[in-house]
């Protein structure tokens, strides 16, 4: 089967990994494919796509997105390991590093934890913000350094290891454009409509399903990404329309950062907690800059970068050491996250709702369904869920069914 899948594509083969056991458990599932526990022999994650999607390129778009993450070695980057063929499936699964837990799912736990509990946020100080925000933008600065566009950052694809370093994962949507910040024809709306700038959902006039957009799109998510580790709040859809008043129905115009002045003030009352707040602090000038509706009027990733080092600097000794280790204790000894299995849920209703669409032969409408759903399943972001902890349990559980 592996055979067959390789003469078809063929630049799959440099990267086939020969020792890799699956642990027979699933991590999760979404619209394009579910992530499996596996043992590299080190604790890893493997992404395979449904096989009822082949027909619809989606082996090609994974071809291309292993080749991609195969050129890619940095610190501030999942760790692309290789593609796998498992017993009775044609179709490859790619293997990449495990991490503990995202940026999301720290700062927005499902249910919320009860009055007076120890969670993993009380120990996120302002000096760890700082120093997850400066890991992206490290990651994102060595994407566009090869005039990668990311197309899909969020507080999800932002994964976190045992030592608090950030590292961005999911390059399933990412494209290279000709040159730095020269705007190129792609896929209308790539990621989460939260974290996408106005240019990146904005249709062509030749296609509804395509906008004209640059390395930028990714200088506004990142913009989204700092108000929610900063204020520790889910920036929530910002697209719905304002009205002047409610009988009128008179739409009023609004600046990006306006549509999140809300979130600002969470933002504001996280640095007044700390000392920091004022006018000019770097912080909030990254995220006025990041949110300027007009790509030109963003800064560059080189920019970002100075900004976030000065908020670094300019943060006292606050015990980081101290409470990154605290965090990891908190994150390893919490229950499993209940967010996951609500996450989980809701990818299982929308996958029985595609593979109706695709049975009935309505290709059309299930491409389209499929693309939203994108936004939703974030497949590179369940592998988190699994710990060192737990694969070591696994592990040891395998060897001793197998002396058995």
């Amino acid at each position: 089967m592996a055979e067959e899948f390789l003469r078809d594509h063929p630049g799959l083969r440099p990267f086939v990994l020969s020792d890799v056991q699956l642990t027979g458990t699933e991590i999760g599932c979404g619209a394009y494919g579910k992530v499996e526990e596996v043992v590299v022999p080190v604790g890893a994650a493997a992404k395979t796509i449904y096989a009822f999607l082949r027909e619809a390129k989606a082996a090609a778009e994974f071809e291309r997105e292993c080749q991609l993450m195969s050129t890619l070695r940095h610190p501030n980057i999942v760790q692309f390991l290789g593609v796998a063929f498992f017993p009775e499936s044609r179709l490859p699964a790619l293997v990449m590093e495990r991490l503990l837990t995202s940026l999301h799912d720290l700062l927005a736990p499902d249910p919320p934890p009860s009055s007076g509990a120890v969670t993993p946020l009380s120990f996120f100080s302002m000096a760890l913000k700082c120093s997850v925000l400066h890991n992206v933008a490290c990651g994102l600065a060595y994407l566009h350094e090869r005039s990668i566009v990311h197309r899909d950052l969020s507080a999800r694809n932002v994964l976190l290891n045992s030592e608090m370093v950030a590292k961005i994962a999911d390059l399933g949507v990412a494209r290279i454009v000709p040159r730095l910040r020269a705007a190129a024809t792609m896929t209308t709306g790539p990621g989460a409509s939260v974290y996408m700038p106005p240019e990146a959902t904005a249709p062509t006039a030749s296609n509804i399903q395509m906008s004209k957009y640059d390395t930028s799109v990714d200088i506004f998510s990142i913009g989204v990404v700092a108000i929610f580790t900063i204020g520790e709040i889910f920036p929530c859809d910002p697209l719905a329309p304002t009205f002047a008043d409610e009988k009128s129905g008179v739409v009023v115009a609004r600046t990006e950062l306006q549509r999140r002045a809300e979130y600002m003030r969470y933002v504001n009352e996280q640095l007044r907690a700390c000392g920091q707040l004022r006018g000019d602090h770097p912080l909030i000038r990254l995220i006025q800059q990041c949110l300027q509706n007009f790509p030109s009027k963003r800064p560059g990733i080189s920019e970002v970068l100075h900004l976030l080092e000065e908020a670094r600097a300019g943060v006292r000794d606050d015990g980081s050491e101290r409470n990154k280790r605290e965090l990891v204790r908190a994150l390893q000894t919490q229950p499993r996250n209940q967010n996951l299995e609500r996450v989980l849920r809701d990818l299982v209703t929308e996958d029985a709702h595609l593979q109706s669409r695709v049975q009935a032969k309505d290709r059309e409408i299930a491409q389209k369904v499929l693309y939203r759903a994108h936004c939703i399943a974030d497949l590179g972001n369940i592998i988190f869920y699994v710990d060192c902890c737990r694969m070591r349990k696994v592990r040891g559980r395998s060897k001793r069914s197998g002396k058995s």
